[in-house]
C-alpha cells in the first residue's frame, strides 16, 4: 500500500510539470526574424461595457463570445517602434473607431509608431480588431525593426484604407436632429398659411426694396401670425447658435447659470425652449422701445418698416449660421476651440452691415429727418451692440 502511494504522488508530480511546461510554452508568439519583440499586449486586451459607458478588462469566463476586442497604444512613449498584427482568421483593424483594412489569416501586419503619431497626434491610440470571438486568435507586438531596408510603413498603406467611420449617435447631434425638424415644420406651416408674405420674408432682395408703394409691412403688421411665427422661427435659430455655444464651453452672457448640465437630449431640448421664448420676449421688448422712441423722434410711421427689416435680416443671417453650424457638427469637425478668439467678429460684422443698411434703405427725405433716423437707429441698433459685446464673453 505503501509502495503504491509513492508511485502515484510521482506520477502526478511528473504529469504536473510537463503541463506546466507546455501551458509556459503555449503562450509565446515569435514575430518575424527582422523583429525583436519588446511588448506583448496578450494581457491587456479591452471589451467595451454598456453598463459602465467604458471600456474593461477582457475576461475569459464573461467576455469569450466577443468579437470586438480594443487596446490602447502609447503612442508617445514607444515611439520609433512597430506594431505587428496578426489573426489565425480573417479580421478587420480599426483605430480610434475608424475602420482602417483587412488582416488576412496568419499574416502580420505592420502599423509604424511613428506614423500613427503624426497621423492622429495622440499620446495614445484605441485600436480594435474585429474577428472571431475571444482574443486566442489574436496577437498584437509591440517590436523593433532589426533592419532598416523594409520601407512599409502606414502611410504607404493609407492609400488602401477604407477609412469608414461608424455611425455616432451624440446628445447634441439628436438635439440639432430635432430642432431642424421643428424649423421645418413651422416654415411649411408660414408657407401654407400665407405663401406670398412667406416668400418675400425669405427674400434677401426684399430687404432692400424701399418702394413706398409696396412696403411689405403695409399687409404684415408685427403683431400678425405670420411675422409672430417668423419671429419665433428666428428665436430659435438664434437659441440653437447659443446652446451650440454653451455645449462647446463657449459661456456666451453666462447663459450657463440658467441651463442644464446637457447629460442627454431632453435636457438640451429644455435649454433651447427657454432661451428660444427668451429671445421671442426680448424681440418684442425691442419692438416696444422702437415704438416709443419713434413717437419721440416723429418717426412712427418708419417703426414698423424697421422692425420688419429687422426680423428679415435676422432670421436670413442665423438661418445660414445654423445651416453651417449644423453641417460641421454633423461632421464632427473641431473647429470652435482655434476661432474662439473671432467667434464674435460675424456677428460684430453683421450688426454694423445691418445698420448701415437700414439707414440707407428707410432714409426719408429730408435732412432734419435723417438726423432724427440717425439717431433712432443708434438707440435701437448700435447701442444695443456694444452692451452686447461688452457682456458676450
Amino acid at each position: 500500500m505503501k509502495s503504491i502511494s509513492f508511485t502515484l504522488f510521482w506520477a502526478f508530480l511528473i504529469a504536473f510539470s510537463i503541463s506546466g511546461t507546455f501551458a509556459s510554452g503555449a503562450a509565446k508568439v515569435n514575430p518575424p526574424e527582422q523583429y525583436f519583440p519588446v511588448y506583448d499586449y496578450q494581457n491587456d486586451w479591452l471589451v467595451y461595457n454598456p453598463q459602465y459607458k467604458n471600456y474593461v478588462h477582457f475576461s475569459q469566463g464573461v467576455n469569450e463570445g466577443a468579437r470586438y476586442v480594443s487596446l490602447y497604444v502609447d503612442l508617445l512613449k514607444n515611439r520609433r517602434y512597430v506594431l505587428l498584427l496578426k489573426a489565425e482568421t480573417e479580421s478587420y483593424l480599426f483605430l480610434e473607431g475608424s475602420l482602417q483594412n483587412k488582416i488576412n489569416r496568419n499574416e502580420w501586419q505592420e502599423l509604424n509608431i511613428d506614423s500613427l503619431y503624426k497621423i492622429y497626434k495622440k499620446d495614445e491610440l484605441l485600436l480594435t480588431i474585429y474577428g472571431s470571438a475571444g482574443i486566442g486568435d489574436k496577437s498584437v507586438l509591440l517590436c523593433n525593426k532589426k533592419k532598416l531596408n523594409d520601407p512599409t510603413t502606414i502611410e504607404q498603406a493609407g492609400r488602401n484604407f477604407i477609412n469608414i467611420k461608424p455611425i455616432t449617435f451624440t446628445p447634441f447631434g439628436n438635439f440639432a436632429a430635432i430642432s431642424l425638424i421643428l424649423i421645418l415644420i413651422l416654415s411649411v406651416w408660414i408657407y401654407n398659411a400665407n405663401p406670398l408674405s412667406f416668400i418675400r420674408l425669405i427674400n434677401p432682395i426684399e430687404f432692400f426694396n424701399n418702394d413706398p408703394r409696396d412696403q411689405l409691412s403695409k399687409i404684415n403688421k408685427p403683431y400678425s401670425n405670420t411675422v409672430v411665427f417668423f419671429v419665433i422661427i428666428t428665436s430659435m435659430l438664434m437659441s440653437f447658435i447659443v446652446v451650440f455655444f454653451s455645449a462647446n464651453k463657449l459661456n456666451v452672457f453666462s447663459v450657463s447659470t440658467i441651463l442644464s448640465e446637457k447629460s442627454n437630449t431632453l435636457e438640451i431640448l429644455g435649454d433651447f425652449f427657454i432661451l428660444s421664448a427668451i429671445f421671442f420676449l426680448l424681440t418684442y421688448v425691442k419692438y416696444i422701445c422702437m415704438v416709443m422712441a419713434g413717437n419721440m423722434l416723429n418717426l412712427d410711421k418708419q417703426v414698423d418698416i424697421i422692425f420688419l427689416k429687422i426680423i428679415q435680416s435676422s432670421y436670413l443671417f442665423y438661418a445660414a449660421l445654423f445651416l453651417f453650424v449644423f453641417t460641421l457638427s454633423f461632421n464632427h469637425i473641431n473647429w470652435l476651440t482655434e476661432m474662439r478668439m473671432y467667434v464674435l467678429a460675424p456677428f460684430l460684422l453683421f450688426y454694423s452691415a445691418r445698420f448701415l443698411a437700414l439707414y440707407i434703405v428707410t432714409k426719408p427725405p429730408g435732412s432734419l429727418i435723417n438726423l432724427y433716423l440717425f439717431s433712432y437707429l443708434c438707440v435701437i441698433e448700435i447701442i444695443p451692440l456694444i452692451v452686447g459685446i461688452k457682456f458676450a464673453l
